[in-house]
């Protein structure tokens, strides 16, 4: 049975149709990508199962319980509480559940006889739904959910409003994970995260058992963790079964199929008509021609659609000039020798050595802040290295996307900025170049400043083109692209002759554009490491095989450490260091304190559903301090009580 139907649905926006008789049915467990060109409704149709937004027609229903978890482009906090607080606030549930529990348990000193008996059943029911609940295990659940997400510890006492654009995001993102949903609907939750928080993002959807509808640009994610895909197209849900790739290639055969379909049906309408034209007035087929012409108008009557052609979204289309292979010869493009960067006692990396050569393709990846951009900005000469060279040929012109739009003047206009890179050029001939990024009419006359993220990225570029570059230096070129404007740019990018050079956390595009990755300030299994770097032959895919065979690989290895004890060759049994504390404690002297410690740690538990405690931030931390020490000697305890009674 599914969770979510929408039937018959019809919405618009002052004259604007968004939606027309769409249908869609979301069932248990499914992890759903939603795509399709910006403006088509993606988010709309998520307002619409939140029911934050009505319908004019059709309707949506939700299973009865159904608890759902919403994450918007850009989540908004009040901004009077502290990171810490919001984290918190995501688990109210429990909680309350706490204090009742807690408030139960003080209440138990006042009662005797029956009235005692009947309040303890009482906190044993509430300390039963808590530990259902997972209450006891939520402290570090929010920790390893924000911890993922790249919030660390140093961020919890810091309001909201202290925050930047991309921690309010991920923010939000760990607000919903916490949230005991069964259907998450995510607006691109990958915005603002690095690879690295990506990654970890896209292991949780797998192991996560409800269900989930992602609108996302992360093709690569969409290909690893859907199981269909739903296309928002002439105002309905289009439903391709498997992942993105699958999508695509069934997208294509249906395009063929439709196309084939109208040019059979213009045919048939084309021979009838003519049919009648030459029959209508012929004694013999007078009668004949009119029977095909009443049966062609109740064909067009039942069917307006019948002649008209599927639609297609206008899309860019545009590539780069040829780069001439002077002699057919491979030269070096850039060279780097011994490249250290440093900001004070922040190293990005030190002696970095690389050659990049003419016509090779090689993108930049790494978690943020670990000097992608910075390595660009020292081959440009933007910035001076600390020591060490890098040097671009300087016989090769260069053309450099810049992902803050630095490179744009915000004063212009769209037409005055693209003309700008050949200036006396016509602005008719300018407005055809313009056109095939999507300025058309008056937008050409648009200011700069007034300008989307995804406009300035189109102008950007624009200029790129005309530029005629031999060195493409992208930063983040993705960045609000929509899907067909990516892979419009990764067609362009497929064509291009000369030599590339790409940061980009788009994995996706990365594989269809690069064939060598330099790796910045990340480990072997890609975590974030300051001053790493490593140098990867082939694609990001190929990349990811490799950190999860290194993964694989270290997990092996960790098992093959450990005592086997078979019967045949059983080890000598030995005290460990950490166990000969109890060395002279006898078998019922550790059972004593195992329970102790387990009364201890339902103490401190049961300390946590005290508002004094959670809404200090100090406070709670020294508690989960002692709670850790408490669990750990626990461990040990019950370790050295196996020890004891194996060994008599």
């Amino acid at each position: 049975m599914p969770i979510v139907t929408l039937k018959n649905i019809h919405t618009s926006f002052e004259s604007q149709v968004i939606f027309d008789q769409l249908d869609l049915k979301i069932y248990p467990a499914e992890k759903i990508g939603l795509v399709g060109s910006n403006g088509c409704g993606k988010t709309t149709l998520l307002k619409l199962i939140l029911g934050i937004m009505p319908v004019d027609a059709g309707h949506v229903q939700q299973r009865k319980g159904l608890r759902i978890g919403y994450l918007p482009q850009e989540p908004v906090f009040s901004g009077e509480k502290t990171v810490f607080e919001e984290l918190h606030s995501s688990a109210q549930e429990i909680l309350d559940l706490q204090k009742r529990m807690h408030d139960s348990a003080e209440a138990l000193s006042h009662f005797s006889g029956e009235e005692l008996k009947s309040a303890m059943q009482q906190y044993d029911r509430l300390s039963s739904e808590f530990e259902i609940a997972g209450g006891y295990r939520y402290e570090t659940r929010i920790k390893e959910i924000a911890a993922g997400l790249g919030l660390q510890e140093k961020h919890y006492s810091l309001k909201t409003t202290q925050l930047s654009g991309g921690q309010l995001s991920r923010l939000g993102l760990a607000k919903v994970l916490l949230a005991d949903a069964s259907l998450l609907l995510l607006d691109e939750p990958t915005n603002h995260l690095d690879w690295d928080a990506t990654l970890w993002l896209e292991k949780y959807l797998k192991s996560f058992g409800g269900a989930a509808l992602i609108v996302s640009h992360d093709r690569f994610m969409l290909d690893r963790l859907v199981c269909k895909i739903v296309e928002i197209r002439d105002h309905k849900a289009n439903v391709f079964p498997g992942n993105y790739s699958n999508y695509r290639q069934e997208k294509e055969k249906r395009d063929l199929e439709l196309g084939r379909q109208y040019e059979q049906r213009m045919e048939f309408v084309e021979k009838t008509r003519d049919f009648i034209v030459r029959n209508i007035n012929r004694k013999g087929t007078k009668k004949v021609a009119q029977g095909r012409q009443t049966r062609l108008n109740n064909l067009l009557k039942a069917n307006p659609d019948y002649l008209e052609k599927q639609r297609h979204t206008r899309e860019l289309s545009f590539k780069f000039a040829e780069v001439e292979n002077r002699g057919k010869r491979v030269d070096t493009a850039v060279n780097c020798k011994n490249l250290t960067k440093s900001f004070g006692d922040l190293k990005l990396f030190e002696n970095l050595s690389f050659e990049l050569f003419t016509g090779q393709r090689t993108g930049i990846i790494g978690p943020n802040g670990m000097g992608k951009t910075t390595l660009l900005k020292l081959a440009l000469k933007q910035i001076e290295p600390t020591s060490g060279t890098i040097t671009i040929k300087p016989s090769l012109s260069i053309g450099y996307l810049d992902q803050a739009g630095a490179e744009l003047n915000s004063e212009n206009t769209v037409l005055e900025e693209a003309s700008s890179v050949i200036p006396g050029i016509l602005p008719e001939q300018m407005r055809r170049h313009l056109g095939a990024f999507l300025f058309i009419k008056d937008d050409v006359f648009k200011k700069v400043s007034d300008l989307s993220g995804g406009e300035r990225n189109r102008l950007a570029l624009c200029k790129l083109v005309l530029s005629e570059p031999e060195v493409l230096i992208l930063d983040e070129p993705t960045n609000h692209l929509d899907i067909p404007s990516i892979e419009a740019l990764e067609n362009a990018l497929a064509e291009y002759t000369g030599t590339i050079i790409i940061i980009s956390h788009d994995r996706f595009f990365l594989d269809r554009t690069v064939q060598r990755l330099i790796v910045l300030g990340a480990d072997e299994l890609g975590k974030m490491a300051h001053g790493r770097f490593e140098f990867i032959d082939g694609s990001f895919r190929r990349y990811a095989e490799l950190l999860e065979q290194r993964a694989l690989e270290q997990e092996t290895e960790k098992q093959t450490a450990r005592p086997k004890g078979s019967k045949q060759d059983k080890p000598r049994k030995t005290t460990p260091p950490e166990l000969k504390q109890f060395n002279g404690w006898p078998p019922e002297k550790i059972e004593q304190k195992i329970e102790e410690t387990e009364a201890k740690i339902k103490e401190l538990h049961e300390s946590f559903g005290d508002e004094k405690v959670y809404k200090d931030y100090k406070l709670l931390a020294q508690l989960q301090a002692q709670l850790k020490e408490k669990e750990q000697y626990l461990a040990l305890l019950y370790r050295a009580y196996e020890l004891k009674t194996s060994s008599s």
